[in-house]
């Protein structure tokens, strides 16, 4: 009899083992944390810092208003071959390291041949600007063919930049 109800709580524990693991796996949990997290877009603070000079100020000037990303260069009665320019300081007033972009350069003619420089080397490819630094740009301009007309010796330039965070 002792062996029978030895047997009986052994099966009954052993049941028991087996229906709480079995009720474990089961009736996993899963446990869920949702929220929402937002981050404000805002504009880097890379811009032109308002000092800009030309080569020959009877032939070239340049405007870049501060807290601009574009500057404007005018070139007046060039000769063939000849080459002005107009420099700007642009400035990173963020706090984090900005990505600079190869400018977009819009306007002239099929007579002008225009180059940025950036530090002395043509820009070609993105460049870093840490936080609080500057960086020179210079524009060239090249009157590369002879015009038909002297009004054609003439044009108005726009080279402007978009930043991004640096990675």
């Amino acid at each position: 009899m002792k062996s029978k109800k030895s047997r009986l709580v052994l099966a009954i524990v052993a049941l028991i083992l087996v229906l709480g693991v079995g009720y474990a796996t089961i009736s996993g949990v899963t446990l869920s944390i949702t929220g929402n997290a937002t981050a404000k877009d805002v504009d880097l603070k890379v811009v032109f810092d308002g000092n800009n000079n030309v080569s020959d100020g009877t032939k070239v000037t340049a405007t870049a208003d501060d807290d601009s990303t574009t500057g404007t260069i005018t070139v007046t009665d060039l000769e063939l071959d000849e080459t002005v320019y107009a420099t700007y300081e642009i400035k990173n007033k963020d706090e984090v390291n900005a990505s600079i972009a190869v400018p977009t350069v819009s306007g002239g003619n099929d007579y002008f041949d225009v180059k940025v420089y950036y530090d002395g080397t043509e820009w070609t490819a993105a460049q870093t600007l840490n936080s609080g630094a500057t960086a020179t740009v210079k524009v060239e301009v090249k009157l590369k063919s002879a015009p038909v007309t002297v009004a054609q010796s003439s044009t108005t330039i726009s080279v402007s930049f978009d930043a991004s965070v640096a990675a």
